[in-house]
């Protein structure tokens, strides 16, 4: 067996060492790199968990049936979504009950990604796919919380009594939510700006400032 001596040894590893150095890979900035990527899909799934709801997502009128004005036939309408999700509450006569718990638990998710966003402001690998992941759960929450104010209009018309201050209490913690999301993309957004070893994973459609708007 061949035998090295212990100043061979470490000549070859410095010899190794320096063959490889070119392609090595920095152990710091790999972990700020794995990290970045734990944070971002903890962040992803947050912002899934806002846009989860109890009806089927409403669909916008396609660009070609604007222009030829035909009707995109398996598109669901918010008029619609409401009408389902209406049909779907129970039991009767406690209904806006249950649609207050639906509520309640999206504002949670919302509060959980509010919280997820803010501690990613200090993650070395910030992008602007992370601001578009928040502005578009902003866009469900706005959603969301019109689906829900309307179904308790027509919760309330149907003879169920419901306290105005109820229902106006929905809309406050949605714009609450909704604004303190919108400070937190901000805040992201800024960072960005700032950070000029940010990168961009993949082209992200770009994203407006002053997202705290309700």
């Amino acid at each position: 067996m061949l035998k090295l001596s212990s100043g061979v040894v470490g000549g070859f590893a410095a010899a190794l060492m320096a063959l490889i150095s070119g392609c090595a890979v920095n152990p710091i900035a790999s972990h700020a790199d794995h990290k970045s990527i734990s944070e971002r899909d903890l962040l992803a799934d947050a912002a899934r968990e806002v846009e989860v709801a109890p009806w089927p997502k409403p669909q916008s009128v396609s660009f070609v049936s604007r222009i030829t004005g035909a009707d995109d036939e398996d598109r669901i309408t918010r008029s619609e979504a409401i009408e389902i999700y209406l049909e779907g509450l129970e039991p009767a006569g406690q209904r806006f009950t249950k649609l207050a718990q639906d509520a309640h638990s999206n504002l949670i998710a919302a509060d959980r990604l509010a919280f997820i966003a803010q501690n990613a402001l200090a993650s070395p690998r910030l992008t602007k796919n992370d601001v578009s992941t928040v502005e578009t759960a902003i866009k469900a929450l706005r959603e969301n919380r019109q689906i829900y104010i309307n179904a308790a209009k027509q919760i309330e018309k149907s003879g169920e009594p419901i306290a105005p201050e109820e229902i106006d209490a929905i809309r406050t913690a949605y714009s609450d939510a909704i604004r303190k999301l919108g400070k937190t993309a901000d805040a992201l957004a800024d960072q960005i700006d700032n950070d000029h070893s940010a990168t961009v994973a993949q082209p992200a459609p770009r994203y407006q400032k002053d997202l705290s708007g309700v």
